[in-house]
């Protein structure tokens, strides 16, 4: 089956082809089994990521997005290919991978300072050592004054940045996020994205970040990777013309709505039936 992908090189100046990549996924495969039928969810994925870029994914439905994201992460192993981290192979999960997923999955019994703190305490980092590093990431998320309440107490938005700031703590190379705002509210979904850029603009990150929003992929990325329907394979790769720093007022510029309707073009496209049968 043959394959479009095309790049639109636009403002390349933070995330140009100079820039070492951190990540690389060489034809990257995965199949699985379903009774008697074998299913491809992902066809020769290739792509490389560059060091501190914010990097989204976008894609339909059963596409194999968020599956290349747990392959990347080491928590799914491929049926061919490679994932390598500045060079060395992933070959399962661990610190310099952090993973967000869309439900936090924090725990109801500690507060927020013990839940940021929890994973370097599992490091056996010291448990003094430990919460003041917690600390500063509760601070970083905007979440001074909330240390001591508990998950029950917050709102979903607050939730989840109690779980970026857990994931952060453990200062990861790469941070893949997993539609971590896909279930907040339409509003609280607006300010997370901003709330996100501001903390990546601060710590530089390195972020993998898969969704089906269109214009959450382009405000956040730098670059906007298309992924086709299944098999899941990469259509599109194009850069963001929105200038850093991105703000609330960032979503109002005419080329957020180009850019989202030329996504939209290609996604439609993607979603369209075909005389094969493929994606459905």
């Amino acid at each position: 089956m043959a394959t479009r992908h095309t790049e639109s090189m636009m403002n390349t100046e933070a995330t140009g082809p100079d820039v070492q990549p951190i990540l690389e996924i060489k034809g990257v495969r995965k199949t699985f089994r379903r009774g008697k039928r074998t299913v491809e969810a992902l066809a020769e994925v290739e792509l490389q990521v560059r060091d501190g870029e914010f990097l989204t994914i976008l894609g339909p439905s059963g596409c194999g997005k968020s599956t290349l994201l747990h392959i990347i992460g080491g928590f799914e192993t491929a049926t061919a290919g490679s994932v390598h981290l500045e060079g060395r192979p992933v070959t399962g999960p661990g610190r310099a991978l952090g993973m967000m997923f869309q439900h936090g999955a924090l725990f109801p019994w500690k507060n927020v300072l013990d839940n940021v703190a929890w994973p370097l305490v599992a490091a056996r980092v010291g448990r003094r050592e430990a919460r003041a590093a917690a600390m500063e990431y509760v601070e970083l998320v905007g979440l001074s004054g909330f240390q001591d309440s508990y998950p029950g107490e917050l709102s979903g938005g607050m939730r989840q940045r109690v779980a970026l700031a857990r994931t952060l703590a453990l200062k990861p190379r790469v941070l893949l996020m997993d539609e971590p705002f896909g279930a907040l509210d339409a509003q609280t979904r607006e300010l997370m994205q901003e709330e996100l850029n501001r903390v990546w603009s601060t710590t530089g990150t390195t972020v993998v970040f898969v969704t089906h929003d269109i214009n959450e992929a382009a405000f956040l990325g730098d670059r906007v990777v298309v992924m086709g329907a299944r098999p899941g394979r990469i259509v599109h790769v194009e850069q963001v013309a929105l200038p850093r720093p991105r703000t609330a007022e960032s979503k109002k510029d005419p080329r957020l709505l180009e850019q989202h309707n030329r996504l939209w073009d290609v996604l439609r496209n993607e979603m369209q039936p075909r005389a094969d049968g493929a994606g459905r």
